[in-house]
């Protein structure tokens, strides 16, 4: 499910993003009133909101399932890492100041599992689900952005954490490993459904069905869940990583 943006005006609008966000008869807790205020801040600055708007709407190459599918399975499977760059201000005096830059190494995957234990999936997911809100988008024409909390937090993360610029510049790459696995699945599938239908059997094969039932007991034994990709980090993986040592 994507956002919307809808065209009417919001009750007292009179800056973008300073006003109460209108709840859809929901009793939201402080927890998340204090994470939708931080999650406001964010998206006031630096072009954030555009760009998440981009994707959420389709007017981007990169497509929600593909943001999805590289944190949850790409990133797994290739254990993704990198490097981000940040501007520290160093401040001697009042009037003289300097900027320095810091880096720290990035694991996607660890990462995405971490802020996915701490909020949960309700308050951390890329696809616009479960309890929707309103926030205001254009203060001249009176529209608002219908979204989740949940959607707001996850690209807050992805775009701090250059997760969408990684994956705008491997997106060949990451769309290749998501297609040939929903390849392999369709013909898993098909495969399955043909040799269940070629042996005859009444009761039919937990490999190709969700779930069987007997029709005596009326008991239903269900599939157990595959996991899509088998996690790197769960292997040895060696990095050759550039370290700089600085005397004073």
């Amino acid at each position: 499910m994507n956002c919307v943006i809808n065209p009417y005006v919001i009750d007292n609008l009179t800056t973008p993003f300073t006003n109460p966000v209108k709840l859809n008869s929901l009793n939201y807790t402080s927890q998340n009133d204090l994470l939708l205020n931080n999650l406001l801040v964010f998206y006031k600055n630096n072009n954030n909101m555009e760009r998440m708007l981009k994707i959420i709407t389709g007017e981007s190459k990169i497509s929600l399932r593909i943001v999805d599918w590289f944190s949850t399975n790409y990133a797994k499977k290739h254990f993704t890492t990198y490097n981000i760059f940040n501007e520290v201000n160093v401040s001697n005096s009042e009037e003289n100041s300097t900027s320095s830059s810091s880096s720290k190494r990035f694991k996607v995957y660890v990462d995405y599992k971490l802020k996915l234990k701490a909020y949960s999936k309700k308050r951390f997911d890329p696809f616009c689900r479960w309890d929707r809100i309103s926030i205001p988008y254009d203060d001249a024409k009176g529209t608002f952005i219908e979204t989740t909390i949940g959607q707001l937090n996850f690209f807050k993360w992805a775009l701090e954490n250059k997760v969408v610029d990684f994956i705008e510049e491997n997106y060949d790459e990451i769309e290749k490993d998501m297609n040939s696995y929903n390849s392999t699945s369709k013909r898993k599938t098909s495969g399955n459904s043909n040799d269940s239908c070629s042996s005859g059997s009444a009761t039919g094969s937990l490999s190709s069905v969700s779930s069987t039932s007997s029709v005596g007991s009326n008991t239903k034994t269900r599939k157990k869940r595959e996991e899509l990709s088998v996690s790197a980090a769960k292997s040895i993986k060696k990095e050759k990583v550039e370290i700089v040592v600085k005397f004073h």
